[in-house]
């Protein structure tokens, strides 16, 4: 109902979206499995 909580509820689709939904284009892994320098994520 208002626009504070479409943002919290968009951050939390696009977390389970990218992280956790298998996707049958990547061999059922999610997107986050294809990306080679995630933010934070330097080593």
């Amino acid at each position: 109902t208002s626009n504070e909580q479409r943002t919290a509820a968009l951050q939390d689709f696009l977390h389970t979206y990218n992280h956790h939904r298998c996707h049958t284009a990547l061999g059922g892994q999610p997107p986050i499995s294809r990306v080679n320098n995630a933010p934070g994520q330097y080593n």
